[in-house]
């Protein structure tokens, strides 16, 4: 039984690391207005995000 178990946990790790991957392969697409592009916070550059906590929530959840 653990090895099934071990077999679907490693296939939803592959998973959700090929999802990052192509979440991150497409952040080019964001565009820099001014805000964090995932918490709205202003930003006074042209940053498309205030912190990497941010960025990586925004790749995570997809968003284009």
């Amino acid at each position: 039984m653990a090895d099934n178990i071990d077999r679907a946990n490693e296939i939803t790790e592959q998973l959700k690391e090929r999802q990052i991957k192509a979440a991150r392969e497409n952040t080019s697409l964001a565009k820099a207005t001014g805000y964090c592009l995932n918490c709205s916070e202003k930003l006074n550059d042209s940053r498309r995000w205030c912190d990497p906590n941010c960025r990586d929530d925004w790749e995570k959840l997809g968003i284009r």
